[in-house]
């Protein structure tokens, strides 16, 4: 069967100009790939035409706009996943126009389509209170329950994005002074960040306890499963949650949110680094932004520092000399009529 125009350039951009010409991450790659599969469904379900028959002619501004909004209504997606499609999209069309340019008019509409506006959600983080609970909840008699703490405790200390922590090798962990991890992020972009005491002590315990020094091991997951293979995004959920469930239930009377996932113990860290008065662009740093402005996100939504500035900045103006309303007679009897 003859490639049409389209299959051919999705081909080179998926297999040759992301991996190699922009050295995008493997799960970028997958998420454009997921775009792209859910767009071949749509215009086989709604356009009746087939993937091996899908060219540009058939891929109009006005069909992308009605992917979007099959994607919202039958696929039920967010508007921040709404977005991630159409971002995908257009960073296809922008490849489609040097590699196609006589569709470029077609393209620069579709690129005209714009992301749909959305409320942004307020950060959610873990007060010290309850981190500390859920960190106590892991049996450390049990081999598991070590691991358990050792990995909570690292995705804490690093705050590592989740997929940053299943990509951890034993390579990247530094035990000697000073103990640092490096974390592989997006873009491949690499950081290394200090880890504390005690992690690094619960760190050098786990990979003891489970041959990871050894030699011939730096390749090796730092955390794995029973298969020896390394945690997926539910595998650590799962960890987590469970622990956050155990806390719950014993320490009441700590007010704890509704629900827990991995990405909030790095906003919980972003938080706490804060609070203690860590300067934005050190946390911008550690946490691997590649602005500052998106580190900014965590000073607008801390409302305890909100609370001491505001206590900083507020000026005494009620003087000694100033009446009391409750001994004016006359206001009170004015009040008492108009409340008749």
């Amino acid at each position: 069967m003859k490639q049409t125009d389209f299959a051919k350039t999705l081909t080179r951009f998926l297999s040759d100009y992301l991996p190699n010409q922009r050295n995008v991450s493997t799960n970028t790659i997958k998420s454009y790939r997921d775009t792209f599969k859910q767009m071949l469904i749509f215009y086989k379900l709604e356009k009746q035409i087939k993937p091996e028959h899908l060219t540009f002619k058939f891929i109009k501004a006005e069909s992308i706009k009605a992917f979007l909004l099959w994607l919202e209504k039958t696929r039920n997606v967010s508007i921040n996943t709404r977005n991630q499609r159409l971002a995908a999209v257009h960073s296809f069309f922008r490849y489609v126009q040097t590699e196609n340019p006589e569709n470029m008019f077609e393209c620069q509409r579709i690129l005209g389509i714009p992301f749909k506006k959305r409320q942004k959600k307020t950060i959610e983080f873990l007060s010290l209170e309850c981190l500390k609970s859920i960190l106590n909840q892991p049996d450390t008699s049990t081999k598991n329950g070590r691991r358990d703490l050792a990995l909570i405790a690292t995705l804490y200390d690093t705050g590592a994005r989740v997929q940053e922590l299943i990509d951890l090798r034993v390579r990247d962990i530094r035990l000697s002074e000073p103990a640092t991890i490096t974390l592989t992020g997006k873009g491949n972009k690499r950081r290394s960040v200090p880890i504390m005491n005690k992690t690094q002590n619960l760190i050098e315990a786990y990979m003891k306890e489970n041959a990871l020094l050894d030699n011939g091991k730096q390749d090796h997951p730092l955390f794995y499963n029973n298969k020896r293979h390394p945690f997926t995004r539910p595998g650590i959920t799962y960890i987590l949650e469970k622990h956050f469930k155990l806390a719950k239930k014993k320490d009441i009377e700590i007010l704890f949110p509704e629900k827990i996932h991995p990405h909030m113990i790095r906003h919980t860290k972003a938080m706490h680094l804060l609070e203690s008065g860590v300067n934005l662009i050190y946390i911008r740093d550690f946490l691997g932004h590649v602005n500052v402005t998106t580190t900014d996100i965590y000073l607008r939504a801390n409302s305890e520092i909100k609370r001491k500035a505001l206590e900083e900045a507020y000026i005494e103006v009620v003087t000694q000399d100033m009446p009391v309303w409750y001994e004016d007679t006359d206001l009170l009897n004015w009040l008492e009529d108009f409340c008749k």
